[in-house]
Parts: structure tokens; C-alpha cells; sequence
């Protein structure tokens, strides 16, 4: 069986597009799982201990505290 010239290019090229195709899936994928380990680890998900928990709470939290305290006024 004879290829002409312009077949065989394309022949190449479809192989070489593939292989690029999956090279950037595989690129990609790799990097979403970095990313992914990356938000696993941060600060934001670790437990609190009870040493500073007044504390954090107090900070992020006082305005709801306070508006809770307060008793309701009644028109």
C-alpha cells in the first residue's frame, strides 16, 4: 500500500496533535492536584485549640455576640 506524501503528513499530524492533547490533560490534571493539596493544607481548616478559642471567637465573632446580648427593645 502507497502513501502519498500529503497522507503521511497528516498521518503525523494527527498523531502529534494527539499526543499534545494528552500531554496538556495530563499537565493539567497534575496541576489541579496541586492545587487541590494546596487548599487541603491550609491554615484555615485547622482546629481550633482551646488556649486561644475566647480569643478567636471574641475577634471574629463579637458583633453577632453582641447584637445577640442585647436585649430586644419593643416598640
Amino acid at each position: 500500500m502507497q502513501v502519498s506524501k500529503e497522507e503521511r503528513y497528516a498521518m503525523i499530524r494527527r498523531a502529534a496533535l494527539k499526543i499534545q492533547k494528552r500531554s496538556k490533560v495530563s499537565r493539567a490534571n497534575t496541576q489541579l492536584a496541586r492545587e487541590v493539596i494546596a487548599l487541603d493544607e491550609q491554615d484555615c481548616k485547622s482546629k481550633i485549640s482551646w488556649a486561644d478559642t475566647d480569643r478567636y471567637v471574641a475577634t471574629h465573632y463579637s458583633d453577632v455576640y453582641e447584637a445577640n446580648v442585647q436585649p430586644e427593645e419593643w416598640s
